[in-house]
């Protein structure tokens, strides 16, 4: 499913899509929830004759929106018809807010979606923290349903799975490769060792005989996480080739590393499982995944649960 709002995030979200998704295989529904006026809107004045006058310029406003918004679905529409995607195969949905925006959005997922797309941002001016204010709420508040939030108009179909060895990445990673497989995107298996953390060590020698034995451990452990991950990954029909492998021990900032890695590699796509092996979250998703999430501006985010 694919929210959009008329905002050229929106439709970025759509491109997308259309653009790196196998068209034989997919089936879109486009979700447009019409905004209402704020209940201030109606208190401004108790007289009857300006509640009139304001009910029929609400009405008139309301066919506009509407109006508006059937456009911008026709020309989202379009652009996965163009893209090859089956028109029988593309759903429109365009409703009015009834619980809210974001919690409409919801709602829709519980039906049985792949993925919920959206833009970064919206048509509002308003924006809360990095993220339109509809998008952040979707991401902190879903939790069944796989989150792509689209940064920009992405060009490079290239994949970077940031992973560790929690169940949520081997989640993640399982995912996709049900997407890979039917695709030739390139994908590149990242993995971020934070510091080690021994400066309460005060010997400078006993400080680096024991990195140096962290090291040499977790390049093991490292190793066989990925060869694990490959496996599934070749399992799921994804060709070896198109996968490999990177890590950084020591990382001050994995999630500031994850972005660099991502900007240097030019990859398109960041796709992380919602919470990592820490027991410590911020909301509903990992702090590095939050944090990753929040400065990926120009990327596409995939969070899947």
């Amino acid at each position: 499913m694919i929210a959009v709002d008329g905002s050229a995030h929106s439709l970025n979200a759509v491109r997308y899509v259309a653009q790196n998704c196998p068209p034989a295989e997919l089936k879109v529904n486009l979700m447009y929830v019409l905004p209402t006026a704020p209940e201030t809107f109606w208190d401004l004045e108790k007289d009857a004759f300006f509640m009139q006058k304001m009910k029929n310029r609400y009405a008139q406003w309301k066919r506009e929106a509407r109006k508006l918004a059937q456009g911008f679905l026709d020309d989202a529409k379009n652009v996965l018809v163009k893209a090859n995607v089956q028109e029988e195969q593309v759903g429109v949905i365009l409703q009015e807010r009834k619980l809210g925006i974001a919690r409409d959005i919801i709602e829709e997922c519980k039906k049985g979606y792949d993925a919920i797309v959206m833009g970064r941002k919206g048509s509002s001016k308003l924006e809360d923290l990095f993220l339109g204010s509809v998008s952040h709420k979707i991401v902190e508040r879903i939790s069944d349903t796989p989150a792509w939030v689209i940064g920009g108009d992405i060009r490079s179909n290239k994949m970077l799975l940031a992973v560790d060895a929690s169940e949520n990445s081997r989640k993640a990673v399982d995912y996709v490769g049900t997407f890979a497989c039917a695709t030739e995107v390139e994908l590149s298996l990242y993995y971020v060792v934070r510091s080690f953390g021994l400066g309460f060590l005060e010997d400078f020698s006993t400080r680096e005989e024991v990195i140096e034995d962290f090291v040499e451990e977790a390049e093991i452990n490292v190793q066989r996480m990925f060869r694990y991950y490959r496996e599934r990954l070749e399992k799921a029909g994804v060709a070896p080739a198109r996968i490999s492998t990177k890590h950084t021990l020591q990382s001050e900032s994995r999630a500031a590393d994850i972005i660099r890695q991502a900007k240097d590699g030019e990859y398109g796509t960041i796709v992380m499982g919602r919470r990592g092996l820490s027991k410590v979250h911020e909301f509903l998703m990992g702090r590095v995944t939050n944090k990753v999430l929040s400065r990926a501006e120009g990327f596409a985010v995939w969070i899947v649960p």
